[in-house]
């Protein structure tokens, strides 16, 4: 009786964006032949770069707020991420400046920030602690505890809304830093990071706050020749592994191909 093949196991991602990238890193960690299909012409997805004049412009993001996701990545491919990329720290994370002249440095060391509010008022700088004790119970319950969970029906999302209901996150972002501190421009100091996500802060859930505590727990880097840099580096590991990027090949379509009780995913050529 001959023996049986098993066909290799193949995959096909859809956008190089971070996302597509760590997903096609893994699956090809994972021993899947993976195929990353890009639309444009270069990799990056919302982190595209443009060149001009002699110039690099990154489109998108420009910092990296969790760096461990990164360096757990390219430790699951046997690889060390500062062996192909330099992330620095920023210090201070923001500086903000206002028409009027005012300013404000945004830093990752508590003393500082409280010292920094102090000064402009300090009922705000005991506010500032308070808000940054509901950013802590936040970031527990919608970044560690969710931030991996599906949503897949319906149900799911019902299992937690008391805990968001509790955590009032059907507020805006501005509306709870406004619940804390008085000083406008402090609320806005606090409470622009949803921008960051595309998000306007007077309308974006107040879930947001969280990304207050990651900011101090991992810190604010920006990788080395800018993000661009840093999606090439991820491209250059997934093609380390065997991966292949095609450039330039948008998928319009997926066939779905039956065979037996086993269903098969095709993105045909061209």
């Amino acid at each position: 009786m001959p023996e049986s093949k098993t066909l290799p196991k193949r995959a096909a991602v859809i956008g190089s964006g971070f996302g597509g990238l760590g997903a096609a890193i893994r699956l090809q960690s994972a021993g899947i032949q993976t195929v990353l299909y890009e639309a444009r012409d270069l990799p990056g997805g919302r982190a595209y770069v443009y060149h001009d004049d002699g110039y690099t412009f990154d489109a998108g993001p420009t910092v990296i707020t969790a760096p461990h996701t990164l360096t757990d990545l390219f430790e699951l491919t046997g690889k060390k991420l500062e062996d192909y990329i330099e992330l620095m720290e920023v210090q201070p994370m923001y500086r903000l400046i206002w028409s009027d002249g005012d300013r404000f440095d945004y830093v990752r060391d508590e003393a500082t920030m409280v010292k920094q509010i102090a000064e402009r008022s300090q009922s705000d700088a005991d506010g500032y602690q308070r808000f940054f004790e509901y950013a802590k119970k936040v970031f527990a319950k919608g970044y560690t505890e969710l931030a991996d969970r599906p949503f897949g029906r319906f149900s799911d999302m019902v299992a937690v809304s008391p805990s968001l209901i509790k955590l009032r996150a059907d507020r805006s972002v501005y509306k709870t830093v406004a619940k804390y501190v008085k000083d406008d421009h402090l609320r806005q100091a606090l409470s622009f990071h949803s921008l960051l996500v595309g998000g306007n802060p007077f309308q974006t859930s107040s879930i947001y706050t969280l990304i207050h505590y990651l900011e101090r727990e991992w810190g604010v880097y920006f990788p080395a020749g800018g993000t661009h840099a840093l999606v090439r580096t991820l491209v250059k590991l997934f093609e380390e592994l065997g991966g292949e990027l095609r450039l330039s090949t948008p998928v319009k379509s997926v066939e779905l191909v039956q065979n037996g009780k086993a269903t098969t995913h095709r993105i045909p050529d061209g």
